[in-house]
C-alpha cells in the first residue's frame, strides 16, 4: 500500500512539472516568458509600491515553471538596480527554491528513497550527511541549473534545514554578481559604455573567481590530508 502511494505521488509530481512545461511552452502564455516581454512587464512594476512584491511572487512562480533563475536575476538587476535588485533577487530566489524543494520532497522523496536502496543508498546518505556543504558548494557554481538543483535536492535525503541554509548563503555571491552585471548592461545602454564595460569586466572576473572556490577548496583539503 505504501509503495502504491509513493508511486502515485511521484506520478503527480511528474504530471505537475510536465503540465506546467506544456502550458508555458505550447499556449499563449509562452509569450510571457520571453526575455523582452518579461523585461517590459517588470519595468511596468517599477513605479508602483507593490512592484517588488509582484516581482518576488513572479520569480517564485518562475522557479516552478522552469524559467532559468539566472534570467530572472538579470531582469531583477536591470529593473531595480544593484542594491535593491540583489535584495529582491535573494528573497525571491530563496522562496522559489524552497517551494520547489518542498514540492519535490512531498511528492517524490518516498519513491526515490525506495529506488536508491542498496549500493547507491550509502552514497546518498553520505551526501545527505554533508547536505549544507553539498548545497552551498553547488550554489557557487554558475553552470549548475538552479531549478534542477531545487528539485534534485527535494528528491534526495538532504535535510531541509541544510538545504535552506546552504542555498541562502551559497546564492549570495552569484546573485550579487548577476545583479551587478545586469545593472552594468542597463547603465551601458542608457549612459556611459566605458564605465559599463569596466563594471562588466569586474563582474565577469568575480563570477569566474567564485566558480573556482569549490575547486580550490577541494585541492586545499587534499593538500591538508597529505600533510
Amino acid at each position: 500500500m505504501k509503495d502504491k502511494k509513493s508511486i502515485i505521488k511521484f506520478g503527480i509530481l511528474i504530471m505537475i512539472i510536465g503540465s506546467i512545461f506544456l502550458v508555458f511552452r505550447y499556449t499563449s502564455l509562452s509569450q510571457y516568458i520571453q526575455k523582452d516581454k518579461l523585461l517590459y512587464i517588470l519595468n511596468q512594476l517599477r513605479g508602483h509600491w507593490w512592484g517588488p512584491i509582484a516581482f518576488i511572487f513572479f520569480y517564485g512562480v518562475g522557479c516552478i515553471v522552469a524559467i532559468p533563475g539566472s534570467l530572472l536575476t538579470l531582469l531583477g538587476g536591470m529593473v531595480f538596480g544593484v542594491v535593491w535588485g540583489t535584495m529582491y533577487n535573494l528573497i525571491a530566489a530563496n522562496l522559489g527554491a524552497t517551494f520547489a524543494f518542498l514540492m519535490a520532497r512531498y511528492f517524490g522523496r518516498d519513491f526515490v528513497a525506495k529506488l536508491v536502496k542498496g549500493k547507491v543508498e550509502k552514497y546518498e546518505k553520505k551526501i545527505a550527511g554533508h547536505g549544507f556543504r553539498f548545497i552551498f558548494t553547488l550554489r557557487l557554481i554558475p553552470i549548475i541549473p538552479f531549478n534542477g538543483l531545487n528539485i534534485g535536492a527535494g528528491l534526495s535525503g538532504i535535510k531541509y534545514r541544510d538545504y535552506l541554509l546552504g542555498s541562502a548563503l551559497g546564492m549570495i555571491p552569484d546573485t550579487f554578481i548577476y545583479t551587478y552585471f545586469a545593472d552594468s548592461l542597463f547603465q551601458g545602454a542608457t549612459g556611459s559604455w566605458k564605465k559599463a564595460l569596466i563594471n562588466l569586466i569586474i563582474a565577469g572576473s568575480l563570477l569566474i573567481l567564485i566558480s573556482l572556490i569549490p575547486i580550490l577548496y577541494k585541492r586545499f583539503k587534499k593538500g591538508e590530508n597529505y600533510g
